[in-house]
């Protein structure tokens, strides 16, 4: 992996839509923005205990593919959830699903799309944050027209992003 590559890629990109959704359990409906589980948890962009990142998906579809892989498949296994809208804007996002810029750093969407394994991706959000990147385009690992936007705490401020719960889909 080229690291040193991620300067070459500023300033970044435009998302390639405006609007972005989250999916969470209706219980925590009102906590849809919240990423505090996020500096707790290690996940695939960000390391435990460094820094919190709000996951977001292309579309409402997509964001029911991400909780469905996370049960399996199993739908009956899924609770109710909320469906949250996310307006970002920002020209300085790193896209992880242009080929030329997996190519630039020397990876491979397979290392991006890992479901066990997340040391290169914590190591591109790590330097990409440092360096001055808002957020990442970052291919889904279900596949298909999916991808997804993460979005650094720091830039996820109110001003950012407007947020309305859309529905509860059972």
């Amino acid at each position: 992996m080229n690291l040193s590559g991620l300067g070459e890629l500023l300033p970044g990109a435009p998302p390639p839509v405006e609007t972005y959704y989250r999916m969470v359990d209706a219980r925590y409906a009102s906590a849809i923005d919240e990423t505090s589980h996020t500096v707790l948890h290690s996940w695939r962009y960000n390391p435990k205990g460094e820094f919190g990142v709000l996951y977001l998906s292309v579309s409402r579809d997509c964001a029911y593919q991400e909780k469905l892989r996370q049960v399996h498949g199993r739908r009956e296994a899924l609770p109710a959830q909320a469906v949250g809208a996310f307006r970002f804007h920002s020209s300085r996002c790193l896209d992880l699903t242009a080929a030329a810029c997996r190519e630039k750093l020397r990876v491979g969407l397979g290392e991006l799309t890992d479901t066990a394994d997340f040391s290169a991706t914590q190591a591109i959000a790590r330097q990409a944050r440092r360096i001055g990147f808002e957020a990442l385009i970052a291919p889904s690992a279900v596949g298909g027209a999916c991808h997804s936007l993460v979005v650094r705490v720091v830039i996820a401020r109110a001003s950012d992003m407007e947020q309305q719960v859309l529905a509860f889909p059972r």
